[in-house]
């Protein structure tokens, strides 16, 4: 059997068992796509999803977002981390709120905050486009099974071949799953595998460097967005004192904060988040 259609089809067989299901999996709004795609991003799927459910609960509509603070989408992000995302999202939903997915299509990523994948989600999921959506974990599975070093390049070359006839989201979703609970970064279940006797099994080494949390930038930012969210304008002296931060370090911080439109600088004194 050609290798391709081998894969294609022991994908598709393996997903009908284990199909993880959210409620947004079958929807075509691109709303809701665009929701769980951006709150996905550098977070597990369940989380995220849990994070979702609050998220089109509060905000079922761009215009509903829209309409609301940043300060309120930040409360509600509070916890996922990489609070620039919630910015991002709060900028598109102004965007969103005055001209419609369709009439933006195809070129989503004029939308900040979205990237190719984002972009190909949608195009995949909401437009039925023939499109393989490719994260880290879809290409380290491409790149396992055909032994290719570039799968990106690979998968642009086969992915006519390998979508006929099959709908892309269905695809899309079934590598999602497999490379999440099977084919994952680490410790892959090769014994469980569906594809592993046809596997190349071309694992390239990579360099896990896990950045040290506490103590670092990110760590003071999301205290700093915390804090803010909490109150209203905070006196940048009273702020040292509360995160027991040298002053230089916090002024760097606020500083990058403020260039990103996350927070306002007050006659560098007062901060608080940016309307």
């Amino acid at each position: 059997m050609n290798k391709l259609i081998f894969f294609k089809k022991q994908l598709l067989l393996w997903s009908k068992n284990n199909t993880r299901s959210y409620s947004w999996r079958n929807s075509n709004d691109p709303w809701k796509i665009l929701l769980i795609e951006v709150i996905a991003q550098q977070t597990q799927l369940d989380r995220a999803n849990e994070y979702y459910e609050k998220f089109i609960k509060r905000f079922p509509t761009p215009e509903d977002m829209s309409i609301s603070s940043k300060k309120e989408v930040l409360r509600l992000w509070s916890g996922l981390g990489y609070n620039n995302r919630a910015v991002r999202l709060h900028e598109a939903s102004k965007i969103l709120a005055y001209r419609s997915f369709n009439s933006i299509y195809p070129n989503f990523d004029i939308l900040p905050g979205v990237g190719k994948y984002t972009k190909d989600a949608l195009l995949s999921f909401v437009y039925k486009e023939k499109i393989i959506t490719q994260d880290t974990n879809i290409t380290r599975i491409f790149s396992r099974f055909f032994g290719v070093a570039n799968p990106k390049k690979f998968i642009q070359v086969n992915q006519e071949n390998i979508l006929k006839n099959i709908k892309s989201r269905k695809f899309n979703q079934a590598l999602m799953d497999f490379g999440s609970n099977i084919c994952t970064s680490r410790n892959p279940t090769c014994s469980k595998c569906v594809l592993e006797k046809n596997c190349e099994k071309f694992f390239q080494k990579t360099k896990y460097v896990q950045s040290t949390f506490k103590g670092s930038n990110r760590e003071i930012r999301g205290k700093v967005i915390k804090y803010l969210i909490n109150n209203k304008e905070v006196d940048i002296s009273s702020l040292i004192k509360v995160l027991k931060i040298e002053e230089k370090k916090l002024n760097s911080i606020l500083e990058k904060l403020e260039k990103e439109g996350m927070i306002t600088i007050k006659n560098k004194k007062l901060i608080e988040i940016s309307s």
